[in-house]
């Protein structure tokens, strides 16, 4: 009987005690992300910038959505496992990209962990990057590159010029396909 009154006991607690870590169908921020997706995001977003897939003003606007989703989720769940590491990619991700404002989107992700996440590697990690100092990045040139070259025009305008005909005579005869 003591046996059954101790396991009820400890389920009841187990079933009150808060979880340390968000659960899996949880979601935070704006576009409603997991931990899993924040975690997939900061990572795909920074291969792709890393791979010139996107350009720096792209990579800056899809990160600012993981970090809202990043800080809702450690508002919610101060004390789950993945927090440090991935407060760590999301900085990592802003000093790889230029300009002033994710140099402070840097700072502030490694404050965070710094302050957070006391006594962990993550936050000794986040000290030893604060106290180098993050650097002021500068457009890349493949960036620049990859602006300049210009983008074919997704379909006609639709609109004759003023010496085309658009009689059926000027139109070409369709031609016989084999």
């Amino acid at each position: 009987m003591r046996a059954i009154a101790s396991l009820l006991l400890l389920s009841l607690v187990v079933a009150v005690a808060p979880a340390d870590n968000a659960p899996a169908d949880k979601y935070f921020g704006r576009l409603k992300m997991s931990a899993l997706r924040i975690r997939y995001e900061i990572a795909q977003i920074k291969s792709r910038y890393d791979n010139h897939k996107l350009l720096p003003e792209e990579a800056e606007h899809l990160a600012a959505f993981a970090a809202e989703s990043y800080y809702e989720w450690a508002a919610q769940f101060p004390r789950d496992g993945w927090l440090g590491s991935t407060g760590i990619n999301l900085a990592k991700l802003y000093e790889d990209l230029p300009g002033a404002s994710a140099r402070t989107a840097a700072i502030r992700a490694l404050t965070f962990v710094r302050r957070t996440f006391k006594n962990t590697r993550y936050s000794k990690q986040a000290a030893s990057e604060l106290s180098r100092g993050v650097a002021l990045k500068s457009y890349p040139a493949w960036a620049v590159t990859l602006r300049a070259t210009p983008s074919p025009s997704p379909m006609p305008s639709g609109k004759a010029s003023p010496a085309a005909s658009t009689s059926p005579r000027s139109l070409p005869s369709p031609s016989p396909t084999r």
